[in-house]
């Protein structure tokens, strides 16, 4: 009877440890660092932690031992949950909030977005029937589908008509990892996927237009090795699977391509940002060009420099250097810096997994590349739904030729290190949010629709 209990709370604590594992978050564009405890190795991995388990497990049958009835059941359980918070503590939390995310009110938000993109949508659809509601919905789903068929298969060319060309560059660095492993990653969804209609952006030509949709399916979601051996995802006793993903479709052509796609809590973003079924919906981007265009019609003459009709031997804090400057030149008026900040934020968090071009309108080509990948090539930097608390002018050199302005721009959002091949997380966390501070020096160098542009990006300081 004694030894039944004893194997019965031993049981209790490893179904501790494992019914805490992650919910997977990953389907067609996932990499290996997902399957068989991490990216760094083959199917085995975690020895290190295999033989602290052992001598945790080992204390625990010498506890055990050593006590008796009520006691020794109350023992078994102090350590299986002390244990399990060690190892998955943060996951917990993680959990946690997930079943939050996915409660009533979470549906009833989303169905309360999905309501007011809709109507947005039915005025879109009015010009253009491919923003309808059904029409996006049903286009979503297909994609869901064949891009995960196309996955399983390893099928690029089928993936290329589907994918955006710059998110599909990150995909087959993760093909090939697999590939070099000797590995596929199959993923085969089980029943159809629930689409919801929650963003809406139209721009002022196709190429701008975005909508996107929150998905959730389940999957079976596994890596099959050279020998026909099935990996699960690390800390998962299934290969079935839940997803819940934000994906951003773009235009191409007359139909919708995968732009972008965010896991769970980093896409919730998407269901606070600006709806736009116009191009002229979207009022906080309409004054911001009016206020750009204002400040450069008070900008010195073409031919001019500031230095010949203000004076820069000024007292006081940068701010307020700036103020005074502004009354001989609009452009150096702090609101046009907040908007040259906001619209370099964006860009940012666009080129993440899609296209870099807007963000290569607003900085250098070498300032643009040390924010994707602040640690070389095999890196990237994930900023997911960066929001923008508050922008210091820190310094400014007036007389240089161009003018320049350093400024310190104070976001909140996720933020990590990601390793391009396998998915790894390099640093930072995909599930916090995290307060962080750009250090940017912005030249005035650029066109009149964007003068200000960023020449030098310095190291960001982040905190919790």
């Amino acid at each position: 009877m004694k030894r039944r209990r004893l194997a019965l709370a031993l049981l209790f604590a490893i179904i501790i440890i494992l019914v805490l594992a992650p919910v997977a978050l990953a389907s067609a564009g996932g990499g290996s660092a997902g399957f068989g405890g991490g990216g760094g190795g083959g199917g085995g991995g975690g020895g290190g932690r295999g033989f602290f388990l052992y001598l945790i497990f080992r204390a625990i049958l010498d506890l055990v031992l050593r006590t008796h009835g009520v006691t020794r059941i109350i023992v078994i359980a102090l350590i299986a949950l002390a244990v399990a918070y060690y190892f998955y503590g943060r996951r917990l939390r993680a959990w946690w909030a997930e079943r939050q995310r996915s409660g009533r009110t979470a549906h009833r938000q989303v169905a309360q977005r999905q309501r007011k993109v809709e109507l947005a949508a039915a005025e879109a659809a009015e010009d253009d029937p491919a923003f309808a509601p059904d029409a996006v919905r049903a286009e979503a789903a297909r994609l869901f589908t064949q891009i995960q068929s196309a996955w399983d298969a390893g099928n690029r060319i089928r993936l290329r008509a589907m994918v955006a060309p710059e998110l599909l560059d990150e995909w087959e660095r993760r093909l090939d990892d697999f590939a070099r492993r000797g590995w596929r990653n199959r993923v085969q969804p089980q029943g159809e996927p629930k689409v919801e209609y929650v963003g809406l952006k139209r721009g002022k030509n196709a190429e701008q237009d975005r909508v996107v949709v929150r998905i959730e399916a389940r999957l079976k979601d596994y890596v099959e090795d050279q020998r026909g051996n099935h990996i699960k995802r690390a800390g998962h006793m299934s290969e079935t699977t839940r997803v819940r993903e934000f994906w951003t479709l773009g235009r191409r052509g007359s139909h919708w391509i995968l732009v972008s796609i965010e896991q769970g809590a980093e896409g919730e973003h998407a269901l606070e940002d600006t709806v736009a079924g116009t191009p002229w919906a979207d009022q906080r981007a309409l004054q911001d060009e009016a206020l750009v265009e204002g400040a450069v019609a008070e900008a010195v003459p073409t031919g001019t420099s500031v230095a010949e009709v203000a004076e820069l031997d000024y007292q006081g804090d940068a701010r307020a250097a700036a103020l005074d400057l502004s009354l001989a030149d609009g452009r150096f008026a702090p609101d046009v810096l907040e908007v040259a900040a906001r619209r370099a934020v964006a860009a940012w968090a666009d080129a993440v997994d899609g296209n870099d071009k807007a963000l290569l309108a607003l900085a250098r080509t070498d300032a643009a590349y040390s924010l994707l990948h602040p640690q070389g090539g095999r890196t990237r930097l994930v900023v997911r739904g960066p929001e923008v608390r508050q922008i210091r002018i820190v310094a400014l050199d007036a007389g240089a030729n161009p003018p320049t302005m350093t400024i310190e721009v104070e976001l909140r959002g996720r933020r990590y290190l990601e390793d391009r091949d396998t998915t790894a997380v390099v640093s930072g966390s995909p599930t916090r949010a995290v307060n962080f501070t750009e250090h940017w020096m912005l030249a005035l160098e650029g066109p009149d629709e964007q003068p200000w542009q960023i020449a030098q990006v310095g190291a960001p300081a982040v905190t919790a």
